[in-house]
């Protein structure tokens, strides 16, 4: 995946028409940049690196690292397959997911053994992410100035700047959506050449198909103005090569899990039970609504988007009001140069929001980074069309820029970064005049290897302050002071053990230093590994608290029903377990333990209470 990745941006550079570089050495000599622009660049390096700073210093924080995206790459590297562990006592979606995002964190996980490198994944994309809206927005015919202006606002959206402090995969997903949607500008510019175009376009798109679940409705989307093309610019029978093509790419860069689940359970989209009409179209074991349980209506809420979800200013002050006025002013601006695939463009911010708001059934604004970086485009391009005065214009910029600044970061790092700031404004132009520098080589050289060499530094220091990190940073990473503490006594004490959890599911520290450990859910029935889809008649149904999930679980037909103590202790005992990691259950109000705590409670002549506080404990198996 990340190989072809590559591919696609390296060749996607290309303006196929012309055979000229996007970058080439010829642009590079001549960067220029006024001084809103220079300010802007300084903000993003700035807080940027603050951040990638703390990544490197410090283990991972998000709730989907710890629960699945690191833990699943850890269990590949450890058992050389792509299967994936159940999720236990939270949703297990995540088990049946699509795993293109965590086989990219694996290429970084590989050579060192731990996410030192693989915690900054998302960090490409947001650098591609960037390029291709400015990319986007010359093709819409902006100016330089405008195009860099749309990337910078986009980028600097705080919801969405702040993702590069976790290993999500959200911004992969708006990165390939707006890779695909930059090619096909250019299929609808280039019709000579459409084929060559059309394999890019069907990997990015097959690439974010199989990155996240949500995605799925996503590609729709860009599907239509692609068949669109095909089926007015092309004949029958080239019509329907390029869309074999284009399925085809599709399906091998992110069909995989697709087909894996069509295979194990019957359903590509398990366990989702897919309904039409009342009537079952796709078996699975969990219907839509349970996967709205957790969202209400208020969580829509138009002033709840804008002012609390950490938008920023800029959403405000220019996007909202332009995709009102995108597709009017083209209609009366551009009636010569108008095509379907530009008037499509125009409505996407609509159809994206659509989707967000009836389809995908979670309301998280990290699904709609795609419908930001095409908003800020329409925004500057409205501004381009209306002719808007300049210098009020690059006055409000600032001030969004500005007003981000609390919301980019907190504390000690929103201090570190402002401070780094004016030291890039001043520096950045001399730098970009060093790129003219006929020694540029050289200089390039001693960067690298000076960049090497506090890769090592910093490395090194990784491993030794790996887990103390967790403690010193509970402030920061917002994680539970007694997960913090367990988790550090667990890899001091540990060498090598397998270790079985219980409780909630954030498994990727247990498996300690260099992964030492292995760790996994021990099934309290006889069905062993407890994968809900090898439950023939389970069926999961909660509500919007916590408790409900669990009892859920539970129930006799579901993977934690008709729990056993000894056929627990045989699953546990079959695999070595040498400690078990009880974990208080999630997203409940009350501490409450999972029933595997009373098993060791009961149990003192196999079960050693080694370490205690008031939300985890762990046992000593003996043997």
């Amino acid at each position: 995946m990340f190989n072809l990745f590559l591919m696609n941006i390296k060749i996607g550079n290309i303006k196929i028409k012309n055979n000229l570089y996007l970058i080439s050495k010829a642009s590079i000599g001549h960067l220029s940049f006024n001084k809103i622009e220079i300010f802007l660049l300084s903000v993003i390096l700035g807080f940027g690196l603050v951040k990638i700073l703390i990544n490197l210093i410090n283990p991972p924080f998000g709730w989907d690292d710890l629960n699945y995206h690191f833990t699943f790459a850890v269990e590949w590297l450890k058992h050389r397959n792509l299967e994936n562990p159940i999720v236990a006592f939270c949703d297990p979606s995540p088990t049946y997911y699509p795993v293109n995002g965590s086989l990219f964190f694996l290429w970084f996980i590989l050579p060192l053994k731990n996410v030192f490198i693989a915690d900054l994944g998302q960090v490409p994309f947001f650098i591609i992410a960037f390029f291709v809206v400015y990319s986007l927005a010359r093709k819409i015919d902006l100016s330089k100035e405008y195009a860099f202006f749309s990337a910078s606002m986009f980028v600097l959206v705080p919801n969405y700047f702040k993702q590069l402090n976790i290993a999500y995969v959200d911004i992969m997903v708006a990165a390939l959506f707006l890779a695909a949607s930059n090619y096909l500008f250019l299929i609808y510019k280039n019709k000579e050449n459409y084929v060559k175009i059309t394999i890019l376009y069907s990997i990015s798109l097959g690439l974010m198909l199989g990155t996240k679940t949500t995605a799925l409705p996503y590609v729709p989307l860009l599907f239509i103005p692609f068949f669109v093309f095909c089926i007015t610019k092309l004949n029958f029978k080239k019509c329907l090569a390029v869309l074999t093509v284009s399925v085809l790419f599709l399906i091998l860069m992110g069909g995989f899990s697709y087909f894996r689940n069509l295979i194990e359970t019957g359903n590509p989209l398990y366990p989702l039970n897919l309904k039409l009409f009342n009537e079952v179209i796709m078996k699975g074991v969990m219907d839509s609504a349970v996967y709205r349980a957790h969202t209400l209506p208020k969580d829509y809420s138009l002033g709840k988007i804008l002012f609390s979800e950490g938008l920023g200013a800029q959403t405000v002050i220019f996007l909202l009001p332009a995709i009102f006025l995108g597709l009017p002013l083209s209609i009366l601006k551009r009636k010569k140069d108008l095509n379907f695939n530009f008037i499509y463009f125009m409505l996407l911010p609509f159809l994206l929001f659509l989707t967000y708001r009836f389809i995908i059934p979670l309301a998280n604004l990290r699904y709609i980074y795609n419908l930001l970086g095409i908003g800020f485009i329409i925004a500057f391009y409205v501004a381009d069309v209306l002719k808007l005065p300049k210098i009020p214009l690059k006055i409000l910029i600032i001030i969004c820029a500005l007003t981000s600044f609390p919301e980019l970061a907190k504390r000690i790092e929103l201090v570190m970064s402002i401070l780094l700031v004016p030291v890039l404004f001043f520096t950045l132009p001399h730098f970009f005049k060093l790129l003219k520098n006929k020694n540029l080589p050289e200089y390039v050289i001693f960067i690298v290897i000076l960049l090497f060499l506090s890769l090592v530094f910093l490395q090194k220091d990784y491993v030794s302050n790996e887990y103390s990190r967790y403690i010193k940073m509970v402030k920061y990473s917002g994680f539970w002071p007694d997960a913090a503490k367990a988790w550090h006594w667990l890899n001091q004490n540990t060498k090598g053990n397998n270790i079985a959890y219980a409780g909630r599911p954030a498994v990727f520290p247990l498996y300690g230093t260099d992964f030492k450990n292995n760790a996994y859910y021990v099934s309290v029935n006889k069905i062993e590994p407890a994968k809900i889809h090898y439950y023939p008649n389970s069926k999961y149904v909660w509500g919007y608290d916590g408790e409900s999930v669990h009892r859920a679980f539970a129930e006799d037909v579901n993977y934690r029903g008709r729990p056993d103590y000894f056929i627990w202790l045989s699953n546990l005992l079959k695999r070595n377990t040498g400690y078990l990691f009880i974990y208080s259950l999630h997203q409940i109000k009350t501490i409450q333990f999972p029933v595997e705590d009373q098993w060791g409670n009961a149990h003192p002549e196999v079960f050693d209470l080694v370490f205690k506080n008031d939300t985890i404990h762990i046992y000593k198996i003996k043997k």
